[in-house]
C-alpha cells in the first residue's frame, strides 16, 4: 500500500484530506507536532507521526523510518502581527521539509505544497481581471507574500517532483472563518463591506481534498493550480445560499470601509491583549474590500478531469446541517 504524510493532519483541511486520502486506497501518516490536539483523527484509524519542522535531521529520520510515497504541505499559519513569524511558518517549514527529502534519499513520487490565492492576491490589479499563472502576483496580505515567497523559492527546486495548489475561500463542516457569515445570516443579518458587486470565487473543502489527491496522485509534476469550484459568484450568493439552508429573510446592510477597519482595529486590540489573534484585523480589510476574485481554472479539468461534485446549495446544506448538529449555530 501506498502511504502519503500530509501536514497539518489535525487542522480543517487536514482532517477532510486525510478521509479523502482514504478513499483513494492510500495508507495515511497524519503529520502534526507534538502537543497538537488529535482528537478529531481518532476515529479515522491512521498512524499520527509527530513533527519538528524546524529540525531538519528530526524530518530526515522521520522521512527515512515512513518513507512516504506522497507528501501533501498542508500546514501553515494564516494569521499572526508578525511577518517573520510568517515566512518562518510558510517558507522557512517548507525549506525544512524539502532539505529532508533530499537528505533522507527517498524516492518521493510527489509534494504537494498548499499555497493560497492569497499569493497572488485579487484580480482587481490584473488588466484583464482574472488571475492566471502567469500573471503579476499582488499579495495584498503578509500572509500572502509569505505564501508567494514559499511559491518563488520551490520553483527553483527542479529536482523535487512537486505541484502546488491555491485554494481560493475554503468552507465546510468544521470551517471557523467563514463561520461568523452563517452565525451572522441566522440572525437574519448580511453585512458587507463597501458598495458594489463583489466577483468572488469560492470551494467546498470536499471539493478541494479531492483536487488536491488529483493534484498529488497526477503524473504532471511543477504544475500551479487555483484551487476554486469553477464558478464566480456575486457578494450575495453565499450569504442567500446560507439564508435558504436556514429558510430565513434577511437583511442586507452594506457597511462602509472605514467602518470595517475600525472594527478590524478594535478586534485586532482585543487579540494582541488576550493573546489570540482575531479573525478580522486590519490587514485582512484589505482582501474583505476587493471586488474580484476570479482565477483561470482550465488546468483543472484539462490535466487533473476535475470538476466540482457539489452545487453551492448543497454544500451549504451539508455545512449548515453540521453546524447545527454541533450547535456552532
Amino acid at each position: 500500500m501506498q502511504s502519503v504524510l500530509i501536514t497539518g493532519a489535525n487542522g480543517f483541511i487536514g482532517g477532510h484530506l486525510a478521509e479523502e486520502a482514504k478513499q483513494h486506497n492510500l495508507k495515511v501518516l497524519a503529520g502534526v507536532r507534538q502537543g497538537s490536539n488529535v482528537g478529531s483523527l481518532k476515529d479515522l484509524n491512521i498512524e499520527v507521526v509527530y513533527l519538528n519542522y524546524e529540525d531538519q535531521d528530526q524530518l530526515t529520520a522521520v522521512l527515512k523510518q515512513y518513507k512516504p510515497d506522497y507528501i501533501i504541505h498542508n500546514a501553515g499559519l494564516t494569521r499572526s502581527p508578525s511577518y517573520a513569524q510568517y515566512l518562518k511558518v510558510n517558507r522557512d517549514y517548507l525549506i525544512n521539509i524539502v532539505e529532508a527529502i533530499r537528505k533522507s534519499g527517498i524516492p518521493l513520487k510527489k509534494l504537494l505544497f498548499v499555497s493560497s490565492l492569497a499569493a497572488f492576491g485579487p484580480a482587481d490589479f490584473q488588466p484583464d481581471h482574472i488571475v492566471r499563472e502567469n500573471s503579476m502576483p499582488h499579495p495584498v496580505t503578509q500572509y500572502g507574500k509569505s505564501k508567494l515567497e514559499a511559491e518563488n523559492w520551490l520553483k527553483n527546486q527542479s529536482d523535487i517532483p512537486y505541484n502546488i495548489v491555491r485554494p481560493t475561500a475554503v468552507y465546510g463542516p468544521g470551517e471557523k472563518d467563514l463561520l461568523n457569515v452563517f452565525q451572522m445570516v441566522s440572525k437574519g443579518i448580511n453585512a458587507t463591506a463597501g458598495s458594489g458587486q463583489q466577483q468572488l470565487t469560492l470551494i467546498y473543502v470536499k471539493d478541494l481534498v479531492r483536487l488536491m489527491m488529483l493534484a498529488t496522485l497526477t503524473t504532471h509534476t511543477h504544475r500551479a493550480y487555483f484551487g476554486t469550484d469553477g464558478r464566480v459568484y456575486g457578494s450575495g450568493d453565499f450569504p442567500q445560499a446560507i439564508a435558504h439552508s436556514l429558510n430565513k429573510k434577511i437583511l442586507s446592510i452594506a457597511l462602509p470601509v472605514f467602518i470595517v477597519k475600525i472594527g478590524a482595529w478594535i478586534s485586532e486590540g482585543i487579540g494582541k491583549i488576550t493573546g489570540k489573534y482575531p479573525t478580522l484585523y486590519v490587514e485582512r480589510v484589505n482582501e474583505i474590500k476587493a471586488r474580484n476574485w476570479q482565477c483561470d481554472t482550465d488546468n483543472l479539468e484539462k490535466d487533473l478531469q476535475f470538476k466540482p461534485a457539489y452545487t453551492m446549495q448543497q454544500a451549504v446544506d451539508e455545512t449548515t446541517s453540521w453546524y447545527k448538529q454541533n450547535k456552532w449555530i
